[in-house]
């Protein structure tokens, strides 16, 4: 499997591949980052930071627009996850910033279950008309690209940050959309019952009529 060099960029957050996020740049050190690969083209490397851990499988990043820029070098930047990789050394480096020697972390060669897909993408698309209403993101399978569903899904279906990371470091398809069907089955019933709560306090604490 080939190689190739990023500069790292570690967050506490799991970038998906295909997801947009905002991103605050402040630091001296990644400012020269994203304006270097923004001059070039290049990619960085997102990779979950926690409690003092790097986590090795990331997900590589381009920037996409920058939203706003300030007199002392700061940038309000949008970026794009690209690919997961597996980050394998760390490399010595002049640069000020973290450089890493990772490999493309592939998917296995399997069988999409389709049944499995429709489930899951049905409890998604529930939840996020519960939470989100007509503003929410839901799941399309007739305008999704070849990229992963679960992928898709899992910014939005409430996973917590040892979740996420589970997810993208797996090589399976249907075992991502495997754990958030379970994931989703099991959170439904208490986003409905925030839901309730929520129409009771727009209504100034009447209950909603029975019909």
């Amino acid at each position: 499997m080939a190689s190739f060099s990023l500069g790292l960029f570690p967050l506490n957050l799991v970038l998906f591949p295909d997801t947009t996020i905002p991103i605050h740049i402040f630091e001296p050190r990644y400012i020269a980052l994203i304006n270097e690969c923004m001059e070039f083209g290049l990619e960085f490397g997102i990779n979950l930071v926690e409690k003092g851990r790097l986590f090795p499988v990331g997900c590589s990043a381009k920037v996409v627009n920058v939203t706003d820029e300030f007199d002392d070098g700061r940038l309000d930047i949008i970026v794009q996850g690209m690919r997961r990789f597996n980050l394998v050394n760390l490399n010595e480096t002049s640069q000020t910033y973290a450089t890493g020697t990772a490999e493309e972390l592939e998917d296995d060669v399997e069988l999409l279950d389709g049944d499995l897909l429709e489930r899951c993408s049905l409890i998604y698309n529930n939840v996020v008309d519960l939470v989100y209403g007509s503003v929410g993101f839901r799941f399309d399978a007739d305008t999704m690209h070849d990229n992963a569903a679960s992928f898709f899904m899992a910014p939005k279906s409430g996973l917590s940050l040892d979740q996420k990371q589970a997810l993208i470091e797996m090589t399976s398809e249907n075992q991502r959309l495997e754990v958030l069907l379970n994931h989703l089955t099991e959170i439904i019933p208490t986003v409905r019952q925030a839901e309730t709560l929520n129409r009771i306090i727009r209504s100034d604490g009447y209950l909603p009529a029975v019909t």
